[in-house]
């Protein structure tokens, strides 16, 4: 089974991937021995069945929190 995180990443870094259509990319990760969670949420373009894979990772953090943009306004001042 190939690492999904890895796969993910080809998929970010590769514009024909990541506008594949969805039965397109599920095809190409099932030739690449991808994860079934990784093969259904390509498919169905749902998240969520990552998290079998990823358990309760938070799959989308915040790029700033509040305690880092204080910092940074705190700076700025």
């Amino acid at each position: 089974m190939a690492d999904t995180i890895e796969l993910l990443e080809a998929i970010g870094c590769n514009a024909t991937l990541r506008r594949a259509p969805r039965q397109a990319l599920a095809a190409a990760l099932e030739g690449a021995k991808a994860s079934q969670a990784l093969t259904t949420a390509a498919a169905s373009g749902d998240v969520s069945h990552l998290s079998e894979e990823f358990g309760d990772i938070d799959l989308f953090p915040p790029q700033v929190t509040q305690a880092i943009a204080v910092q940074l306004f705190a700076i700025q001042l």
